[in-house]
């Protein structure tokens, strides 16, 4: 499956002939750009002694594992039968290299920001340009690095030898769209529009949502698209919306009618990286939440429940000044998460005043 094959996925699709199965193939970052539903990055600063030494591209392909093909010989995960694509490139120096990798985070809200350093006890926020990067332990026990970039997930992890911290800051902020004409159809495409599992109605596998305990995986195979006009007329689920579309625009929104729930994602209209989940399910959901939530295991700033809405909403940030922050609430027969990634246009007041001020579309 070649071009932009996510323009044209078939949600009944499943790959079950070996001979159809396409193995990830070197490439460059540019290259890559025109096929990925993520915006293709390239490293622009890189450490001394350091060049990229290979590009893989990973094919998107339907979900399936046909027989005589295991998930490591086509590249892919072995936690769920899903063929997504991404890229993968290795940076050498002298003795030492490190691992990029980048693809579309569409399981779930990317876990307070550190999905792949998740229980790193305190990672440290880094500026790149008008978004938040951060370093800390990946889960393989490697110094790491993420970033959430123009629908790109962007993790570095060091395989070999050693980089400093500063070298690891460096190689993010200087991550750069590589194509981004090619890109222009992604930047320009709705996120459940991009999302693998909804559009060939497949079930992610299940991980952490954040900082609180949140039930999951999220049934995308069970999932229809929703207009903002029809959020509020006849809704699975009673949603919210910010008050003001000044600082986060509706970028789509799903049903999960089975489950009485509503999925809506916001975008920062700044830079388009910044991003606002919020879902709305009603009691006795397998999407609703349980109040009071249960911690996540991920240390963080702050968590605790705060007075807001007229309520108890169960607040935690990562970083109060950098994000990300959560919370998490009943209202008027509903229950509620909402989630915004670490941002340079937010601190945990202004997060606060999110919420307070959500109100029905």
């Amino acid at each position: 499956m070649s071009g932009r094959s996510w323009r044209v996925a078939d949600p009944y699709a499943r790959l079950t002939d070996p001979d159809a199965a396409e193995t990830p193939r070197e490439t460059s970052f540019a290259d890559a750009a025109s096929s990925a539903n993520f915006v293709v990055h390239e490293p622009t600063t890189l450490p001394r002694d350091c060049v990229v030494e290979t590009v893989t591209y990973r094919p998107e392909q339907p979900p399936g594992r046909p027989d005589g093909i295991d998930a490591a010989g086509m590249g892919q995960t072995p936690w769920s039968d899903g063929n997504p694509s991404s890229v993968r490139a290795v940076v050498r120096g002298d003795d030492r290299a490190l691992r990029i990798k980048e693809f579309l985070y569409d399981w779930a809200p990317p876990a307070a920001s550190v999905a792949p350093l998740w229980r790193t006890p305190e990672p440290t926020p880094v500026d790149c340009g008008d978004a938040v990067g951060w370093l800390g332990t990946d889960y393989e026990d490697r110094r790491g690095a993420c970033l959430q970039r123009e629908c790109a997930q962007i993790e570095a992890s060091v395989t070999d030898g050693t980089f400093s911290d500063d070298e690891l800051a460096d190689l993010l902020s200087g991550m750069e769209p590589a194509d981004p004409a090619a890109s222009r159809g992604v930047r320009d495409a709705p996120f459940h529009a991009l999302n693998y599992w909804v559009r060939y109605g497949c079930r992610p596998p299940g991980v952490p949502h954040g900082l609180w305990d949140y039930p999951g995986p999220r049934p995308y195979d069970e999932s229809r698209p929703v207009s903002r006009s029809a959020l509020s007329r006849d809704p699975p689920a009673r949603p919210l919306v910010p008050a003001s579309d000044d600082v986060f625009a509706l970028d789509s929104a799903l049903a999960f009618p089975d489950a009485d729930a509503v999925e809506c994602v916001f975008r920062n209209r700044a830079n388009g990286s910044d991003h606002l989940w919020i879902t709305a399910a009603a009691e006795g959901s397998r999407l609703a939440p349980d109040i009071p939530p249960e911690p996540a295991d991920q240390p963080c700033e702050r968590r605790e429940g705060i007075d807001l809405r007229d309520t108890v909403v169960h607040y935690a940030a990562l970083d109060e000044e950098r994000g990300a922050w959560e919370a998490l609430w009943r209202e008027a027969g509903t229950r509620y998460a909402a989630w915004a990634g670490a941002s340079l246009a937010l601190d945990g007041t202004a997060f606060r005043g999110v919420v307070e001020g959500l109100r029905e579309p």
